[in-house]
């Protein structure tokens, strides 16, 4: 990395001197091709991941992530995809070496309403460095939190900066699915790389009927176990010994009573 003090910046990979003009944000060498991110202060190695998803195929990860089992009962049948965009999301890479050896941190280089996105996970071996001529620039995203704001996270995270091995700008292609459930719109992000999907509010299950089972099979087995100690205590014989009978006669009201509570779970788990 480089302070920006004339016209020209050294590229951090051939140390070749390469002329800017005051609104390049995206260089290339013009003697190695690598990407260069300026950020008017700092200059960073540019990567993007590639994309292996197409939009079905990133809508089909969706939909079978809204099948899930802490999601709504049909969600992936009911909701109605209403808006599907693709964009580059800028991302910034540090890699550290401190004692316990090579750690790497994410953090967002643009403001997102999703928060999951920070536990995204970029291999060093998925890395490409960017070439204008090979990608879409107006698919890019453009960073707004500077270098040094991250530089601060991370120091805040108790992360020495003196520790950083490399810091470089990250761009990962995500597919933003906006849907509706009941008429509340919901955002989801599909990672056209790996196919992960990342979301912070869907439509969930119902806590309340799995409550009201608990409750109602607590409150039945309490009852019948009173029934069972007042069977048990009249049922004593002259030898302060508990009758066989009374055992019997609870584990058949056990019995019993786990038949309705096995029909109403199964009915709740197929309706919520």
């Amino acid at each position: 990395m480089q302070n920006i003090t004339s016209s020209t910046i050294i590229c951090p990979q051939c140390a070749g001197e390469n002329q800017i003009s005051v609104d390049d944000r995206f260089i290339e060498c013009v003697f190695c091709n690598s990407a260069i991110y300026v950020d008017k202060s700092k200059v960073v190695t540019h990567y993007v991941v590639n994309s292996n998803f197409n939009q079905s195929t990133a809508e089909g990860n969706l939909r079978r992530w809204m099948a899930g089992n802490f999601q709504v009962k049909d969600l992936d049948k009911l909701a109605q995809v209403s808006k599907v965009s693709f964009y580059y999301f800028p991302m910034w890479y540090f890699k550290t070496l401190d004692i316990s050896g090579d750690r790497i941190y994410l953090q967002p280089a643009t403001s997102t309403s999703i928060s999951e996105i920070k536990k995204i996970s970029v291999p060093a071996g998925n890395l490409k460095v960017f070439h204008k001529k090979e990608f879409n620039e107006n698919e890019f995203m453009p960073p707004d939190i500077y270098l040094t704001s991250a530089q601060k996270w991370l120091t805040d995270s108790g992360v020495n900066l003196t520790n950083i091995k490399e810091a470089s700008l990250v761009h990962i292609p995500f597919f933003q699915f906006n849907y509706t459930y009941n008429g509340s719109e919901f955002t989801a992000l599909v990672e056209s790389s790996s196919g992960k999907v990342y979301a912070n509010l869907w439509p969930k299950k119902s806590e309340t009927p799995y409550r009201a089972m608990f409750g109602i099979g607590v409150a039945l087995y309490l009852i019948i176990s009173i029934i069972a100690i007042i069977i048990s205590v009249s049922s004593f014989n002259s030898g302060g010994e508990v009758a066989s009978g009374s055992i019997v006669l609870k584990m058949f009201f056990y019995i019993l009573a786990s038949i309705p509570l096995i029909i109403i779970a199964f009915a709740i788990a197929k309706k919520v």
